[in-house]
């Protein structure tokens, strides 16, 4: 771990309490949905004791009504504070502000513990915290009588700020409408899970992993609700996990990703709107079968609701893996994936109502694949939808398949050593399917299947298909020989940064104690 130690020109608290020693939480152990089993993660430990541990200070404030203020700054190791700010038959309105620093001897900063809790509309949650192996949680709302009381709250943690930092844990909750959210962790090895619940949120979680002794960051965001919106992203040479969901409607999902491959193990990125019962981490090395070997797209028990999302995941690096899941069924509005990889042995999948309405429609998934031996897969099931894959570079494969009428399939490849396969199973569909071949290497290979025998039609049967494939040697053209056919343009989601503002303010206002 960096270490930048500060001058102790801040409040430094000293004490003989004793603060229990902290073990933090693992995304794997967090698996309940909308944070049932995460909210009281260690909870400060409730100033308890333990005279093995030296050194550590614990507080405890709890503040009634509502414009509340309260500031908590600790230096050392094992500190611990609570606070707690109830609005009681108020509005809200409270601040509270912990900052826990390793300014006080060498090697400090360390397994620190700060935890706010907040009821009400409009408060402001803020946790900085520097060194190792700290926990903060910041919870808003807290569940009140009905989702929706709390509204317009604000969260941020920041971990790693001056003196960096590993082994961080942040979580934050919020419930009800329009909270925003952001997490900050710099260094390497740590974790941040965000659950909103409610409407029109914003959550964000930056995450940057150097080399130093690490195994990357993992994120995971959950939104339930409508209008909401998440933003991850991450940078580093080590293994970084982000993983988005949303239930709902409305919703919007970017991820970033960014790896230099020192470590040569990438990243992966897992976007996942309407079902929320995708694990952690997702092994989609093959393509989801290649694709069912092209076709049967699943239309199983499953009826995710969650329609009219956005999913825009980018990831620059090798090793990279990625999966976009929407469930909607396209009933209201169509959902959009789009997926962006730069870099050698990427894969990518993208999956669009795969259960519910099979006369649902009007999604779009789009993957776009720059670098070597790359794999790509679209399964599309129900009506009117449109999937647009491009892949530039060395050894790549590509599959699509899409059940049901008046469906789209655009496909480009250009390198050496390619295959396409596609699948339509229905009537009045269209596949395109452009490949060039490189200068003195061998050719590429295509299969295009339209309604496709055998197993239970979906949709409707026969007729009115088209068929249009272009293979071009080295001297053709690829930026005007076929390249005519990719829908739209490329999903915009760039996401406000969310969670300006923040005050304390007073004590004694300048004029002495």
């Amino acid at each position: 771990m960096k270490k930048l130690f500060l001058c102790a020109s801040a409040l430094l608290f000293t004490g003989a309490m004793m603060a229990q020693t902290l073990t933090l939480p693992s995304q794997s152990s967090l698996t309940d949905v909308k944070g049932d089993n995460s909210l009281d993660a260690n909870e400060v430990s409730h100033l308890g004791t333990n005279p093995a541990v030296f050194g550590g200070n614990t507080g405890e404030a709890i503040q009634n009504g509502n414009s509340n203020k309260v500031q908590v700054r600790q230096a050392g190791t094992n500190n611990s504070s609570y606070s707690e700010q109830s609005d009681g038959l108020g509005t809200g309105d409270n601040r509270a502000k912990i900052w826990q620093t390793g300014a006080a001897y060498f090697d400090s900063g360390f397994r620190n513990v700060a935890d706010v809790r907040q009821k009400g509309t409009g408060n402001q949650g803020y946790a900085k915290q520097e060194g190792d192996t700290n926990e903060a949680v910041i919870r808003q709302g807290m569940k009140e009588a009905t989702l929706g009381v709390s509204t317009g709250n604000r969260a941020l943690i920041n971990h790693g700020v001056a003196e960096n930092g590993e082994t961080n844990y942040a979580m934050t909750e919020q419930d009800g409408t329009t909270n925003t959210s952001r997490t900050i962790q710099l260094f390497d090895n740590s974790e941040a899970r965000t659950v909103q619940e409610g409407t029109d949120n914003m959550a964000d979680i930056r995450q940057k992993a150097d080399p130093n002794q690490s195994n990357g960051h993992s994120a995971l965001l959950e939104q339930y609700g409508e209008r909401n919106a998440s933003r991850i992203r991450q940078e580093g040479s080590a293994r970084n996990t982000a993983h988005s969901v949303q239930i709902g409607d409305d919703n919007k999902v970017n991820q970033n990703q960014k790896s230099d491959a020192i470590s040569g193990v990438g990243n992966s990125a897992i976007a996942d709107q309407g079902y929320g019962g995708i694990p952690l981490s997702v092994d989609i090395g093959s393509i989801w079968g290649d694709l069912n070997a092209v076709d049967n797209v699943s239309n199983g028990a499953f009826n995710g609701a969650s329609d009219n999302g956005k999913v825009l995941q980018n990831q620059d690096g090798d090793g990279n893996e990625a999966y976009a899941g929407q469930y909607g069924d396209g009933s209201a509005v169509g959902n959009i994936a789009e997926q962006n990889q730069v870099g050698n042995d990427n894969n990518a999948l993208s999956v669009q109502n795969a259960y519910g309405n099979s006369n649902g429609g009007d999604n779009y998934g789009r993957q776009d694949q720059l670098g070597d031996r790359n794999n790509a897969g679209i399964a599309q099931n129900g009506t009117d939808h449109k999937a647009y894959q491009r892949q530039l570079g060395n050894d790549n494969d590509i599959y699509s398949t899409q059940r049901g009428s008046q469906n789209k399939v655009s496909t480009y490849q250009g390198g050496n050593g390619n295959i396409g396969e596609t699948g339509q199973r229905g009537q009045n569909n269209t596949i395109l399917l452009v490949q060039k071949q490189e200068a003195g290497f061998g050719g590429h290979s295509f299969k295009v299947s339209q309604n496709l025998p055998g197993g239970l039609p979906v949709g409707m049967p026969n007729g009115g298909n088209i068929a249009d494939v272009l293979q071009l040697g080295p001297n053709g053209d690829f930026a005007t020989d076929g390249e005519n056919c990719d829908f739209q343009a490329p999903t915009d989601l760039t996401m406000p940064g969310g969670v300006p503002s923040f005050d304390i303010g007073d004590p004694c206002a300048g004029g002495g104690c």
